[in-house]
């Protein structure tokens, strides 16, 4: 079978990916046995520097990725008459310098992370927490995105290449904790902390969603609605930037993929056997070990957050923390964004 990379610089490619349609009907209707399989062996503690461009055997060669990424990010144009909240709490401390091409803004300031009253135990208590300010991805890093980085040899693919979820402007799924630190390092930035996913996705009163308080719809979210209509009844994720923009003018925060972030998974910040305690409390809090790819004595779990279009809506809540291995790539509901520091 050719490498699914040799494919990339010919001629063609945008009317093999509208094709990419009828293959995904097949790919679905074996997506129980696949799903089950695709998961990522695990990877060397030490280092997570890729020692080569890996493509999985079973990559088909007629879905050639798509192509087209500025490394420094690539803006999303947004939709016109949606709302976006903006204004800037008293509490909070505005960014010292202009956002990259592709971010936005999150300002610092203490706000409120976790949740007392229905939740989940690993998400009490409710704190009060302090993050800086930085920067954050406007959107979920996208195929056309992803693939630049598979392209130039610096990200391994996606584990399989379904083809409901390769169109150019769909969130990169099906990634692992790995592949999201290493694309995001390649671009110069880095991945989020869980603290500050949770300041950008609920704002300095801790508000449940990115929009408020109110329950989520498929007007301003992609995920289980209703119950067994996955993606809002499209059975995929959706383009991003389609569903509204809110709080800093992010988009998906609820819903569409997953987001992986740099945090080791705790069973609770404070009050439980295995607590978080200190290293949660910041401010600018790392969690255990600091995060990031060394090894963890004692976790064995990453953090993702936001849900996505294969969840029900209570799983899109800021608070949710999702533990999963890092080398699990999903197979088609795990994926990030990045974030940059101001220094």
């Amino acid at each position: 079978m050719k490498v699914v990379l040799n494919v990339l610089g010919r001629s063609g490619v945008a009317k093999r990916l509208l094709a990419v349609g009828m293959l995904g009907s097949v790919l679905l209707a074996n997506a129980s046995c696949e799903h089950r399989a695709a998961t990522a062996k695990s990877r060397p503690k030490k280092s997570v520097k890729l020692a080569k461009l890996v493509v999985p055997s079973e990559a088909p060669t007629e879905e050639p990725p798509p192509t087209g990424f500025l490394a420094s990010g690539e803006p999303v144009k947004a939709q016109e008459n949606q709302p976006q909240i903006t204004k800037l709490a008293s509490s909070e401390v505005p960014c010292s310098k202009d956002a990259p091409p592709g971010m936005v803004c999150i300002p610092g300031g203490p706000f409120f992370r976790g949740n007392d009253h229905g939740g989940k135990p690993d998400e009490r208590p409710r704190m009060r927490i302090t993050v800086s300010p930085f920067f954050m991805d406007t959107v979920e890093v996208t195929n056309e995105q992803y693939f630049r980085c598979v392209e130039m040899g610096k990200c391994e693919p996606p584990i399989k290449y379904f083809g409901l979820y390769v169109k150019p402007k769909q969130p990169v799924v099906a990634v692992s904790w790995y592949q999201a630190y290493e694309f995001c390092h390649f671009a110069n930035k880095r991945l989020p902390t869980e603290a500050e996913w949770e300041k950008a996705a609920r704002g300095p009163d801790g508000d449940a969603y990115p929009w408020g308080n109110n329950p989520p719809n498929c007007k301003v979210a992609v995920y289980e609605e209703p119950l067994g209509a996955k993606g809002c009844g499209t059975g995929t994720t959706a383009d991003v930037a389609t569903h509204g923009v809110f709080r800093y003018g992010l988009y998906d925060m609820a819903g569409n993929s997953w987001e992986w972030v740099n945090d080791w998974k705790t069973d609770c910040y404070h009050g439980c056997a295995k607590e978080c305690g200190a290293a949660c409390d910041g401010p600018d809090p790392l969690g255990p070990c600091g995060g990031g790819p060394t090894y963890c004595k004692g976790y064995s779990e990453k953090l993702l957050k936001g849900g996505s279009w294969y969840f029900t809506g209570d799983r899109m809540r800021g608070a949710e923390r999702r533990g999963v291995p890092p080398s699990n790539r999903g197979p088609h509901r795990l994926g990030f964004r990045c974030a940059k520091s101001m220094d």
